[in-house]
């Protein structure tokens, strides 16, 4: 600290300080008597994200629509994620951490604020532990293996290319985005470190259209572990999802991993926590529990 003036402290005088920019401050405080009389003056109690939320209660306390996600630690109020702003979301963390669970969450979130005419899910889960989340005729596709990726994934594909602008659309069709009609399309990719492992890219259909999602009405919706992620991001899908500049959850995991987004990097953290870093921020999130 700045000797000159910390010297400048007076003596005796409990409360008084001075900051490390050199500004004097007095520390203000009631007596033991006021505290003491009841109906006094008390500090309030610091407020904290609970260590599990159920989401039905993220729902009942919610005052606005849109895809909530759990509650946010900034005003402890439930949380949205907007893909209108933001396309596509990374789900990053280690084993346990919570990661399908949200992806769970985030389906069932994308089925309640929206039919099936306006919102589709193609489900990438090898694991099968998202199977039955939702009703089927939500699902434009279900995946549970390499060769079911292969088989399905290239017709969804097609379909997103034929909502490219043809030469003859109108720049008001172009803001309106109105020269083709039909579902958002949200691919959800659980586990994308075992999709991506396998022989070939599963995945390398999307990257034609990925870099007009904004256009066809794509979102890319990937979790993945979060060791070995700085090698993982040289993957064309991360790559680009990274270079967009996609919402980041990041949930429990090392921070010797390095930066995942930004200057932020993992931590340990309790199941359901994570760092949710959109254009606008970053704030603590404890995702909603819903249960398998």
């Amino acid at each position: 600290m700045d000797r000159k003036q910390a010297a400048l402290v007076p003596l005796g005088t409990p409360g008084r300080g001075v900051t490390r920019d050199g500004h004097h401050f007095a520390i203000a405080t009631s007596s033991t008597s006021d505290n003491t009389r009841p109906g006094s003056w008390r500090t309030p109690e610091v407020r904290l994200l609970p260590s599990t939320v159920d989401h039905a209660s993220v729902l009942e306390r919610a005052h606005r629509d849109g895809i909530l996600i759990g509650i946010g630690e900034s005003d402890l109020a439930p949380l949205a994620v907007d893909f209108a702003r933001q396309q596509h979301l990374l789900i990053v963390g280690d084993r346990e951490c919570g990661k399908t669970a949200t992806l769970r969450t985030l389906c069932l979130e994308i089925a309640r604020g929206t039919t099936p005419e306006h919102a589709q899910l193609f489900l990438v889960d090898y694991r099968r532990t998202l199977l039955g989340v939702v009703d089927p005729a939500r699902l434009t596709g279900y995946a549970f293996s390499s060769t079911a990726v292969a088989d399905q994934l290239p017709a969804l594909v097609e379909s997103l290319r034929r909502r490219l602008p043809a030469p003859d659309v109108t720049a008001e069709q172009l803001r309106a985005r109105s020269w083709w009609s039909g579902p958002e399309v949200f691919v959800v990719v659980d586990d994308y470190d075992l999709v991506s492992s396998g022989t070939g890219d599963a995945l390398a259909p999307l990257i034609d259209v990925l870099p007009q999602a904004a256009d066809v009405g794509l979102h890319l919706v990937v979790a993945r572990r979060c060791a070995g992620l700085a090698r993982a991001m040289y993957d064309p899908v991360l790559a680009h999802l990274r270079d967009s500049g996609c919402m980041t959850l990041v949930m429990s995991g090392s921070p010797e991993e390095g930066p995942v987004i930004g200057t932020h990097r993992a931590v340990p953290q309790p199941p359901g926590r994570g760092l949710f870093v959109t254009h606008v921020g970053a704030q603590r999130v404890q995702v909603g529990w819903c249960p398998p």
